[in-house]
């Protein structure tokens, strides 16, 4: 893990060098840089990866941000001094909204955009759910929140993971579970690592919808069994973006590197970054 003055905010970000083509990794909510998820897709194509911790994750400052386009100024700066070029961003979840607003500001540094599960700029969560959430992950609440998390699953995993899991998930717990398969105890090791920070609260402030200016090819990926952001969210950016196809896998839950119907997931990857 590395960390970058920029303008005066700390920005946290990992490296991993391969060839000149980069792919940039935003992660969604809870996940910072520390999080190393679905990766191998792009290192196995030789691609270099950098991962950048988002506003309130990890050591990135708040004031690194907080909004998308004024983190995605530092973000840009970041990438220059590391002299990437050639840049596939990939948002995922919420981190889609930060990885379209680079790919509208920053066409020169960003050739191609790809989004997983994405949060659309539609509001998101529900009422209900945003209730939840200011309530669960509260400045010295969400500590606590998380470590009930993680006591369970250390102590009881195959009790306890069916029930958590039904936070990502339309289908039944349990039978998400059995479609994890052998990925059960990565999904485990994912849960492990969240924390909410005081990244999530921001973002669930309104963004500010840069679709229209996105000119690069996009691919989306999205299933409909996602019960943390529902496949309309995919939907309407397909339809109301310039270059954006929609390929809907199958995987039983939000993450779709995990389970039944992950190959899909990274053969439409390879297939997008060939082309």
């Amino acid at each position: 893990m590395r960390v970058i003055s920029i303008d005066g905010r700390v920005l946290e970000y990992r490296l991993e060098r391969r060839g000149e083509a980069t792919v940039l990794i935003l992660h969604g909510g809870h996940m910072s840089a520390r999080c190393r998820f679905g990766e191998e897709t792009f290192l196995d194509a030789d691609y270099s990866v950098v991962v950048a911790s988002r506003p309130g994750y990890g050591r990135t400052a708040l004031g690194a941000g907080p909004s998308a386009p004024e983190f995605v100024v530092r973000l840009a700066s970041l990438c220059r001094r590391l002299g990437l070029r050639d840049i596939t961003v990939l948002g995922i979840s919420v981190g889609a909204r930060t990885a379209l607003t680079m790919a509208a500001f920053y066409p020169e540094l960003v050739s191609r955009v790809i989004l997983m599960c994405p949060t659309s700029f539609r509001p998101w969560p529900d009422r209900r759910g945003r209730r939840i959430a200011y309530t669960v992950y509260a400045p010295g609440v969400e500590r606590a929140t998380w470590g009930t998390v993680h006591r369970m699953l250390r102590q009881a995993p195959e009790k306890h993971l069916p029930g958590i899991v039904a936070n990502l998930t339309t289908l039944d717990g349990a039978e998400a579970v059995r479609r994890l398969g052998p990925d059960a105890g990565k999904i485990v090791d994912f849960l492990l690592r969240c924390q909410s920070s005081r990244g999530f609260l921001v973002d669930l402030r309104a963004p500010t919808d840069v679709t229209d200016n996105v000119a690069q090819p996009t691919l989306i990926l999205a299933s409909r069994n996602d019960g943390a952001v529902s496949f309309d969210h995919a939907e309407h950016l397909a339809t109301t973006m310039q270059l954006a196809t929609l390929v809907e896998v199958d995987t039983p839950t939000h993450l779709l590197w995990l389970g039944a119907g992950s190959d899909h997931t990274a053969a439409a990857i390879h297939s997008f970054l060939r082309l």
